[in-house]
């Protein structure tokens, strides 16, 4: 008769009835909380001999996870603090050791023989050394892991487990890559190994676990399951054993196989073997179907990687019969989880989330994660801007928004992953003492039990790494995760997905390297290029096919993206039997690029499409404002992507007020003088400007400038010239052509400084607004009337169902049967600020391939962008911009640095100038109620007097000095250094 050894009172039972009697009798019984899954505190430990270093209580353990479809109710595991029921030890000296095709190891003691079984395995050493440095033992351990080798691992350190690791600290400190070493080598050496210290009880827990689920020992595998099933259990890679490779006798005939992912949930439900029950294209079905956890699946547009991601969840629920509380299917957005929510709704129990409403539930404790005591509340925009105001001192003026460069540094040190220091030097002095504020910022989140967008991810990190027990149980319920459009992580992100997914990384990842565009974000083609080192052992499933494209257009794309040398090596072919429609790929160079758009959009309609099945899609959002007005006055309902703060924008602004001066040189108002005194700078002092704003004719300013010094009245005698000349111009010349000559006095070089500072051309540039202006100038040729023109026209509300007007970046993802692709110069694709060629041909391809059936590419003649002529197999000359002469421009690689500056050369400032400068940040800081050092700190000061720039590109290059303090205070700087000498 079969015996049960009893770890509670020491002795043996011959029931599993009489081991649960035993354990309520002398272990109490166990809670509710418990029931479903191990306890927190089995989890702290991970597998078999892995525990915790922290001594803290463990938190409250999670809520049971919902019964999985067909399993019977939850059974608890073996109580906490005592050993687990021990089956019965078939006799042999090989017990346990199961069949070779599942490689189960052996732990043994310093020179202990083993059965006959291990003899011939290897054999490694547990010992301190391997854990101060476990990754060489990690990296072989590994190797025999995934290839189900047997191994024989002496255990040779002091206690019987090795620490669970616990790191503390700032996310950022970590690479992305970030792996908990010691973890990992405690998953492989104890998950799937037998315990045979002590020969005469040896030890395999994962029958334990069976056993305490409801199991019996013996039979002719490992337990007898309670249907009669013999069963073996298995603490491997999850994966579907393919029956008809083996061997016969490998496993024995009916003998079933019981998963220790289903075992730590107290259920014993065999692993399916059978395939997707699905219609779907050999491609897909191939990546539907991988025989293990972790693959790259490579989904070109319109591959069908939603469908791919979807039936693969199905697959895994109700053909392997994972347990839905395992498995998380993780969307990039709300957008698309809710599509993916829309296909799987007949799965019961399966997590489909966001992103950051990952982060959230490990954060809050929500879903069936560990509680940690503490309940968040998330931020909105307008709460992250209350914060930041209480913590930073910023000047508060008309048409400025102080506070963006700190949320988009913020966002660069937590989601990018960069240290506080490094993102500051990038921004210049716009967010000095970032370190600091980062550091206040987190603090009041966790005082208020808050959290923003970005702290979703960066705080679960921190958590995950900082508690055991709370990421055990993370890690417990996204055993098998279903990534989205990876090719789009961030690094923070990455370093998420790895850490939930650890220790078996067990990730199905579905991108497209060659839709990788937010590089500004940290997203890299490289996750995908190096998935198999980021995921060992991954699978590689390339989708093929573009089914939603028409050939003309799978083809030029292709083509397209053969010249990029960072990408996965793929082919890229159109759906059988799809034949191109008239007018598949069209290419338009013209005059009036807005014109030919705006015709590109009425044929689509003439051909039956509604308005809100076409998109005019552009590099940067301020080039659809002209093909928004046109579309407009042509009748055809367009929705809204340029309102009337675009007026607002500094290039914008400041045109327009040279051109109602040189329209109205005998009307002058206050605002516009002040406006185009400054801007190109003319080192005219604060002061001086307000003079001449109180002027309201061209004789105004000339007599003013009779009573000024010699300097003075000749900046001022320098702006009537110009002025005259201009109004001369705006007597019978068009709006285009006054704004060409504005543009001419110098406010294309200011504006082009100011570009110099973008980190990454994601949104429009300064000349991008002016050059937008002159598209608009020619839909109203009379100078006089344009102002109020333009107002009126960016003031007419869109239409919701209309034409979908938008930049490239907002709309991946999306798709419409007809698109437009608007502005296809040389200066938009690739971007003049771009430095990632590369980067702007897939941001082009994207735009592409947006189309199901047309897509018309519209490019200025004589500029076209060269990625055009590329579609056709032409080999054109791209620069980026960093082949260009820099100029003001950022330097580092990647957009990341700040603008070259020379090394000082000790030579110390003049005093005076160093007074002057003083003298004005008095002024300045008091007028915008700052302290001095928000202006400008006394180095920032000394460094400008040092250099006397004459420029702003020149000011520019000064150390402290960064977008926002060079738009702000650029000119009156000029200025003072001019009046100082």
């Amino acid at each position: 008769m079969a015996t049960i050894s009893c770890g509670h009172c020491g002795g043996v039972h011959g029931t599993v009835a009489e081991v649960r009697a035993c354990a309520q009798g002398g272990g109490g019984p166990h809670d509710a909380a418990d029931e479903a899954q191990l306890s927190l505190a089995d989890l702290a430990a991970g597998p078999p001999g892995l525990t915790s270093t922290r001594t803290s209580p463990a938190p409250a353990p999670a809520p049971a996870a919902p019964g999985e479809p067909g399993e019977g109710p939850a059974r608890s595991t073996a109580p906490r603090g005592s050993p687990a029921a021990l089956p019965a030890v078939p006799a042999g000296p090989d017990a346990f050791a199961g069949p070779e095709v599942l490689g189960r190891g052996a732990l043994v003691a310093p020179g202990q023989a083993v059965p006959p079984a291990w003899q011939a395995a290897p054999r490694y050493s547990l010992d301190a050394a391997a854990l101060e440095a476990p990754e060489a033992l990690v990296g072989q351990l590994l190797e025999h892991w995934h290839r189900r080798e047997r191994v024989v691992v002496e255990i040779a350190t002091d206690g019987d487990q090795p620490p669970a690791t616990v790191l503390e600290g700032d996310a950022w400190c970590h690479e992305p890559t970030l792996l908990l070493e010691v973890d990992r080598l405690g998953h492989l050496v104890w998950s799937n190994a037998v315990d045979l210290r002590d020969p005469a009880r040896p030890r395999w827990p994962w029958a334990e676990h069976a056993v305490a689920a409801g199991a019996r020992p013996g039979g002719p595998a490992d337990v007898v399951l309670e249907d009669g099933t013999p069963a073996y259990c298995d603490g491997g890679p999850l994966a579907q054993l393919d029956r008809a490779a083996l061997d016969p006798d490998a496993l024995g005939p009916g003998i079933a196989l019981v998963h220790r992912i289903s075992l730590e949930r107290g259920r014993t439900t065999p692993l399916g073997q059978a395939g997707p029950q699905t219609d779907l294209a050999p491609d897909q079905l191939a990546a539907v179907a991988h025989a293990t956890g972790a693959a790259r699946i490579i989904a070109p547009a319109g591959s069908g990687k939603t469908r791919v991601l979807t039936e693969r969840a199905r697959h895994l629920l109700r053909d392997w019969r994972v347990p839905a509380s395992a498995l998380c299917l993780v969307a990039f957005n709300e957008r698309a989880a809710s599509e993916m929510r829309e296909r799987t709704e007949d799965l019961d129990g399966l997590q489909v989330r966001t992103l950051n409403a990952l982060g959230f539930a490990v954060l809050d404790g929500r879903g069936g994660f560990a509680r940690r005591g503490e309940r968040y509340r998330v931020l909105t925009e307008r709460d992250v801007r209350d914060v930041l105001g209480e913590l930073v001192e910023v000047p508060r003026r008309l048409n400025t928004d102080p506070l963006a460069p700190w949320i988009e540094a913020l966002s660069q040190v937590r989601l990018g992953l960069r240290h506080p220091d490094e993102v500051e030097e990038q921004y210049g002095g716009d967010v000095e003492g970032l370190a600091g504020v980062v550091n206040r910022y987190r603090a009041v989140l966790r005082e208020r039990h808050a959290v923003d967008f970005d702290e979703q991810i960066v705080g679960a990190i921190e958590v995950l790494l900082a508690e055991p027990a709370t990421r055990a149980a993370a890690q417990q319920r996204c055993r098998l995760l279903l990534v989205d459009e990876f090719q789009d992580l961030a690094p923070a992100h990455l370093l998420f997905i790895r850490l939930l997914a650890s220790p078996d990384l067990a990730t199905f990842g579905v991108g497209d390297d060659d839709q990788t565009i937010y590089g500004f974000s940290g997203a890299t083609p490289e996750w995908l290029i190096r998935y198999d080192q980021l995921f060992p052992s991954a699978g590689d499933h390339p989708l093929e096919v573009n089914y939603r494209c028409p050939p003309a257009v799978v083809n030029a794309a292709a083509t397209l993206l053969a010249r990029n040398q960072r990408r996965v090596a793929k082919r890229i072919r159109p759906a059988p039997g799809l034949e191109d429609a008239p007018g598949a790929l069209e290419v338009v160079t013209a005059a009036d690029t807005v014109a030919a758009t705006a015709d590109a959009v009425a044929r689509a309609l003439e051909s039956g499409a509604r308005p809100a099945e076409v998109a005019v899609l552009t590099r940067v959002n301020a080039t659809l404002a002209a093909p928004q007005v046109v579309l407009a006055h042509r009748g055809i309902p367009v929705e809204q992507a340029v309102d009337e703060r675009w007026l607002d924008r500094t290039g914008v602004r400041t045109a327009m007020a040279w051109l109602r001066l040189a329209t109205a040189p005998d009307k002058l108002r206050p605002a516009d003088l002040r406006e185009a005194a400054r801007r190109p700078p003319r080192a005219r002092s604060p002061k001086l400007v307000d003079w001449m704003a109180e002027q309201r004719s061209l004789d105004g300013l000339a007599r003013l400038a009779g009573r000024l010094s010699e300097r003075d009245g000749d900046k001022v005698h320098q702006f009537i010239a110009e002025l005259t000349s201009l109004a001369r111009t705006a007597d019978g010349a068009s709006t285009a052509e006054v704004l060409r000559d504005i543009r001419r006095l110098g406010l294309d070089d200011t504006m082009s400084a100011l570009d110099g500072f973008q980190r990454a051309p994601r949104q429009s540039g300064h000349l991008d607004d002016l050059d937008a202006l002159i598209e608009l100038a020619s839909l109203c040729p009379e100078a006089a009337d344009f102002p109020t023109w333009l107002r009126g026209a960016l003031a007419q509300p869109g239409t919701k169902d209309g034409v979908r007007l938008a930049t490239v970046h907002r709309v991946k993802g999306r798709e419409w049967p007809h698109v437009v692709l608007h502005d296809a110069g040389a200066d938009q694709f690739p971007h003049r600020l771009a430095s990632d060629v590369e980067e702007e041909r897939r941001v082009f391809h994207v735009g592409l391939t947006r189309c199901s059936r047309t897509v018309t590419v519209v490019a200025p003649v004589g500029q076209p962008s060269p990625f055009v002529a590329e579609l056709s197999g032409a080999t054109p000359e791209v620069r980026g911009r960093a082949a260009r002469p820099a100029g003001n421009a950022n330097a580092s690689s990647a957009g990341r640095g700040r603008p070259p500056s020379p090394d000082a050369d000790g030579t110390p400032a003049p005093a005076g100038r160093v007074e002057a400068l003083k003298a004005w940040r008095l002024d300045r800081c008091r007028a915008d109620g700052v302290p001095a050092y928000v202006v400008f700190h006394d180095a920032t000061l000394d460094e400008i007097a040092r250099r006397a720039p004459t420029t702003l590109a020149e000011l520019a290059r000064v150390k402290g000095i960064g977008p926002g303090k060079l738009e702000r205070y650029g000119a009156d700087v000029l200025a003072v250094i001019d009046t100082a000498g």
